[in-house]
């Protein structure tokens, strides 16, 4: 049997527009094997393993991707992209209270159901990855200004202390920290989930 490692360079013969293909269809396959991954809690897969469920020779993984933590970055940057768009709130603000946190909680619930996984690997991973720990930073901090956003009617009428204090509660209750607690440690339903989210914020903001 041929190692992996030993296949041919196919670089070295194929067009270049052929080769720029083939190169995007394999970083999509490595991607692809490390959400699997992910989504069996191998929250730290290896340059080896990727490799192999993938097909690809370790050689030609190397080419792609200089480390492991590049791999992982490459890997949560494409979430991401997805978790954009499943973030969007139509007509931030807008609307009755009630109809506004059944949309956040909705929101939220999504982007745990859609990428709990890359998120639980970020938790994993971001102590070694300091890029890793700064996209982290920036997703948490989109989703408390979501927060302020979302419920700015209600918060603008309170005073400076306690709109600190509302904020502060309600970031931490919608969090994917908290969605997934809820949901994977509680064993809680989705509609479960989003009755829970729902009191606590009706309770914050009412």
């Amino acid at each position: 049997m041929t190692d992996i490692d030993e296949q041919p360079d196919l670089d070295a013969v194929e067009p270049v527009d052929g080769r720029a293909a083939r190169r995007q269809r394999n970083i999509d396959a490595v991607l692809d094997v490390v959400l699997e991954m992910f989504a069996e809690d191998a929250m730290f897969p290896t340059m080896e393993q990727a490799a192999s469920r993938s097909g690809l020779s370790l050689r030609s993984l190397y080419r792609y991707f200089a480390d492991p933590g590049e791999l992982l970055e490459a890997v949560i940057t494409r979430s991401d992209q997805v978790g954009s768009e499943l973030l969007r709130i139509h007509a931030i603000g807008q609307g009755p209270l009630e109809d506004r946190i059944d949309r956040l909680v909705t929101v939220r619930l999504d982007l745990h159901e859609e990428l709990g996984p890359v998120f639980r690997a970020t938790v994993a991973n971001e102590a070694k990855h300091e890029r890793i720990r700064e996209e982290r930073t920036k997703n948490r901090d989109a989703m408390r200004r979501q927060f302020e956003l979302q419920f700015a009617p209600e918060l603008d009428q309170l005073a400076a202390s306690d709109r600190d204090a509302v904020v502060a509660a309600g970031d931490l209750l919608t969090q994917l920290e908290s969605v997934g607690y809820l949901r994977r440690h509680r064993q809680l339903s989705v509609a479960d989930v989003h009755a829970t989210l729902a009191v606590g914020l009706r309770s914050l903001l009412s």
